[in-house]
């Protein structure tokens, strides 16, 4: 299996995860995203967009996850 990394703009998983197939390394960059946007909601939602980047051992970029928050306010 190879191994992956996936950072953001502000994280960087040195170590890495080995998984299986690109199918595993796109479920693991969605996991990635929902776990930041619920650890820190307001953050996310303030920023509007930020990526998530794969890359393989070598730094090869293989996918990028970009995130867009848009948040809109009930008319009162």
């Amino acid at each position: 299996m190879k191994r992956y990394h996936f950072k953001t703009d502000e994280q960087s998983d040195v170590k890495g995860l080995r998984l299986a197939d690109l199918a595993a390394v796109k479920c693991e960059a969605g996991k990635v995203a929902g776990s930041i946007m619920c650890a820190a909601a307001d953050e996310v939602w303030q920023r509007r967009e930020w990526t998530v980047t794969v890359t393989d051992d070598s730094g090869v970029k293989l996918l990028e996850l970009s995130i867009v928050g848009t948040e809109r306010r009930a008319a009162a």
